[in-house]
């Protein structure tokens, strides 16, 4: 079995980095918040600071007259050395028009303390542990260093809008004296249906190429290794799976090696059971792990294939097939798969996984009719 680490891929806008990282001289704290402090989509452009788990009855945000909601991301870059840290900067909002009331209900079932405590304990219970009389929870915080700050505006026709802060290492968002825990992913509910408001008729989404030739060095397994090109990350969930929406278009191509080169020697363009092609790329790019009584996790479907080992060099891939992916919004996904010297998938959310034979039966299917 492989450690998990170094097998997870990009997550949503840049994923994380190893400690907490804002902008020193951005900070305000929310109470304090005005038009000075807000874009024109209600969203912050400079670092809030929430604390604590202070709430009240009510909703957590107004539903009446609410018009859209805005995922808001304010990139709060690392230092790059001594001196001041650079400032926070604008990231690109989202602005959802559409399934307004249903993502206010999303945001307004978001539970209280107690009721995630008493959900807490439950499951506790329900594995036999007996659950402490003090959960601490929202207080007791991971200190991971998100590369952006997230919030969600929203608009309303005849109101200044509403901001919701989230604080994802302590699992909350605060709004107006407010304070629901971050159950129910509603990053992910948000970004499900925007992609949905997005989309497009899948006839007027091309499918995508094949490159004619590929550089070995390009897709070699290198201690640095490249992922592969990923246009859906940008609105996947931390939740979500590999392809999480329908594909409108799917192009197969085959590689063979020819010297410092790998050259296109079959493709195929597939626009029909696509809802199949997708369930077996998911299921291809979805790490598969065991925890033990100590929580350690490990991969149980990793492989070194290719990997430097301490008596070897790297091993170049010299047979490669890759699956460009267009899903209903226009984005493409890569997945490239070593078929010699071993066999070994590649995706923009795991690297280094075996492949199922469904899918290699399915590519050779695919690739030589």
């Amino acid at each position: 079995m492989i450690s998990l680490r170094g097998r997870i891929g990009r997550g949503l806008a840049g994923g994380v980095v190893a400690a907490l990282l804002l902008a020193a001289s951005a900070s305000y704290p929310v109470d304090t918040l005005d038009a000075r402090f807000m874009n024109a989509n209600g969203c912050p452009v400079a670092v809030m600071d929430v604390r604590g788990t202070a709430d009240r009855p009510g909703p957590l945000v107004p539903a009446e007259d609410a018009v859209s909601v805005t995922l808001c991301e304010l990139v709060t870059p690392p230092r790059g050395g001594p001196g001041p840290m650079p400032s926070s900067r604008p990231g690109r909002d989202r602005v959802l028009s559409t399934h307004v009331a249903e993502m206010i209900a999303v945001l307004n079932a978001l539970p209280t303390r107690d009721e995630a405590e008493a959900a807490a304990r439950a499951l506790l219970t329900a594995r036999g542990q007996t659950p402490p009389d003090d959960l601490h929870m929202g207080q007791v915080c991971t200190a991971i260093g998100y590369g952006e700050q997230l919030s969600f505006a929203v608009r309303y026709r005849d109101r200044p809008p509403a901001l919701l802060l989230l604080d994802r290492n302590c699992g909350v968002v605060h709004h107006a004296g407010r304070t629901r825990f971050l159950d129910g992913q509603p990053v992910d509910r948000f970004l499900s249906f925007y992609r949905d408001q997005i989309a497009r008729d899948p006839d007027a989404i091309p499918a995508p190429t094949c490159p004619a030739k590929v550089a070995v060095t390009e897709v070699d397994n290198r201690p640095d290794l490249e992922f592969p090109q990923d246009g859906m990350a940008r609105n996947r969930g931390g939740g979500d799976v590999f392809l999480p929406g329908p594909l409108a278009a799917v192009t197969v191509c085959r590689y063979r090696a020819d010297g410092a080169d790998l050259r296109l020697r079959a493709h195929r363009v597939l626009r029909e059971d696509l809802e199949f092609v997708r369930g077996l790329l998911n299921t291809a790019a979805t790490i598969e792990s065991v925890t033990d009584s100590q929580g350690t996790t490990d991969v149980v479907n990793g492989v070194d294939c290719g990997m430097p080992q301490p008596t070897r060099a790297a091993v170049p891939v010299s047979r490669l097939d890759v699956v460009w992916a267009a899903d209903m919004t226009g984005a493409v996904a890569e997945m490239r798969i070593w078929r010699a010297p071993c066999q070994a998938v590649f995706s923009g959310t795991a690297a280094g996984l075996r492949p199922g034979p469904a899918l290699l039966t399915r590519l050779d299917s695919w690739l030589s009719s």
